[in-house]
């Protein structure tokens, strides 16, 4: 918004910035305030129009920045927060010594944040002794990621370079790999990709943690396109909840997640969420070194989406299966699901409940079936679950983990039920709920209680989705991938994620409730014929309400 009245200031204040960065920055300081129009037309009058940009590499205080050549424009990353005030801005074009560069627009006309959050579209003029052409910088509020690849981008890796930026950070200058990631994603123009931070080591590409700008130290990062949400929300949500209920240094336990926005070759592509990827021989280290020796990890999964790895058939569940995601060296790669299988073919009771509280981490079974109950993650239990294997001298223990949390919080209607209220099928532990194994109601209450006062407290999660959309609708990131991509989204909305809490919830306190009290008798929304594939049964039958069929 323009404000004269403050016109003065503005422009004393300009010049006490340009002053001092002029001084005191350790960059040549290249473009100009905003000059003169009669200054402008002179340069022009004197000059050849290049139809071809001058300036292709632009920097703020020595920080790259992304550039979307088909837009001509320019992405500078200065943070929320600074309200009216602008902060030190110091543009450089350090590829381009002998041009010189000049603002058409005055950015300091308006304020900061209304300039970041609506995304004004500055122009500069750059020129040199017989040329001239323009260009335009937008303000951002988001840490970027920028991609050089000389080759297409496929699902094998391949060489690139990477920058990435964030306001108030170094910036980070550095090789890796990059390859396409994701299963049904790989359907749609805005892709998901997976990157590796590499260094030359003896002649080839060896992965090296780096201190990744608005992210942190990682040696990869999974680039989620969240293609599916309009609102970017439910992904992030996810795995910032996920990370609350597991501690960081837990194997498969918690992920960074941060928002950035992307260029891939001089292209704007969108507003991506950046995501710690599941190492899996890693995380599995993270319990003992020797665990390597032992264990073996599979990943529940539609069997038309899987790709390279090798998978063992669901035996009850047709088009499902378990890829194998590691196991020793040695071993037979299935082996350490023999139990596990056993007990799903089980048909007696007393055997299934016996077999099933020998090998249940009753903790992290818990823990996984109640995150995905309360954020109605439909597609989990049966794609994209870690099932880990531990053997002892006993048999095999299992723990459990999840990866892709996207279809959540409402989106698939058809399989979380139009009024939110379908409790989500996981065969063994419904059946160790109805039989009871080791006093599970009861476990499943109390952890439900503190799950509750915690990542599914009504009031927290509306905290969680203001900041979210501040972030993103402020930044003008949201708008300007709803312009790419055309979702017609220009702000985001987590009204329908509160909404569906504020109706699932109150059912899973019920149905809980109703599990821990009913004096161990059957429950029969997990029993009900209505209880069917991933639908799941209706917790409304189990609460003695009518249906209609």
């Amino acid at each position: 918004m323009k404000r004269l009245n403050m016109l003065l200031f503005m422009l004393s204040l300009a010049a006490v910035i340009v002053a001092v960065v002029y001084w005191a920055s350790p960059y040549a300081p290249v473009i100009e305030p905003a000059g003169d129009i009669e200054a402008l037309w002179d340069i022009e009058d004197t000059r050849e129009e290049s139809w071809d940009p001058l300036v292709t590499k632009l920097e703020n205080n020595g920080v790259p920045m992304g550039y979307d050549a088909a837009l001509n424009t320019f992405y500078c990353p200065l943070g929320l927060g600074n309200g009216d005030a602008w902060p030190e801005i110091h543009l450089t074009a350090p590829d381009a010594p002998d041009v010189r560069m000049i603002f058409s627009d005055d950015y300091t006309y308006d304020w900061c944040s209304d300039a970041i959050r609506d995304a004004y579209a500055y122009e500069v003029m750059a020129y040199t002794d017989t040329q001239y052409a323009y260009f335009y910088i937008v303000f951002t509020a988001l840490p970027q990621v920028m991609i050089t690849s000389a080759q297409e981008i496929t699902t094998e890796d391949s060489p690139i370079g990477i920058e990435m930026a964030a306001y108030g950070e170094e910036a980070l200058r550095t090789t890796g790999r990059i390859h396409l990631r994701g299963a049904s994603t790989l359907l749609f123009d805005k892709r998901g990709y997976k990157m590796e931070f590499t260094r030359e080591r003896n002649g080839s590409a060896k992965k090296i943690e780096q201190s990744a700008p608005g992210f942190g130290l990682a040696d990869d990062i999974a680039l989620l396109p969240c293609w599916h949400d309009d609102s970017k929300i439910r992904d992030k949500l996810n795995w910032d909840l996920h990370a609350e209920l597991y501690e960081d240094d837990e194997s498969f336990g918690a992920r960074t997640a941060e928002y950035a926005e992307v260029f891939l070759n001089d292209e704007y592509v969108g507003l991506y969420l950046m995501v710690e990827p599941v190492d899996v021989p890693e995380e599995i280290a993270l319990s003992g070194e020797d665990r390597l020796m032992t264990d073996s990890v599979y990943r529940t999964a539609a069997l038309n989406f899987s790709r390279d790895r090798e998978y063992l058939s669901h035996p009850k569940r047709g088009n499902a299966g378990y890829e194998l995601y590691y196991a020793p060296q040695g071993a037979q790669k299935f082996a350490g699901l023999d139990a596990y299988i056993d007990l799903m073919k089980e048909e007696d009771d007393e055997e299934f409940a016996r077999k099933a509280l020998a090998c249940m981490d009753m903790d992290s079974l818990l823990d996984h079936l109640l995150f995905v109950q309360g954020a109605g993650i439909a597609d989990n239990f049966f794609n994209n679950m870690y099932i880990w294997a531990h053997p002892t001298q006993d048999g095999t223990t299992y723990k459990f983990s999840c990866w892709d949390l996207d279809m959540a919080w409402g989106f698939e209607k058809d399989e979380i039920g139009e009024e939110f209220e379908n409790w989500l099928y996981f065969p063994i532990a419904d059946r160790m709920i109805n039989l009871d194994v080791g006093g599970i109601r009861q476990k499943l209450y109390d952890r439900w209680q503190e799950m509750r006062a915690t990542i599914f407290c009504e009031e927290r999660l509306e905290e969680r989705i203001t900041r979210y959309q501040e972030l993103i609708g402020d930044s003008g990131a949201l708008m300007r991938d709803a312009e790419k991509w055309q979702t017609g989204v220009g702000y985001p909305d987590g009204y329908d994620i509160i909404t569906f809490a504020g109706l699932r919830w109150p059912l899973l306190d019920r149905a809980i409730e109703l599990i821990a009290t009913n004096g161990g008798e059957p429950v029969e929304f997990l029993t009900s014929s209505h209880y069917m594939g991933i639908k799941g049964g209706t917790m409304r039958i189990a609460l003695g309400e009518q249906t209609e069929e």
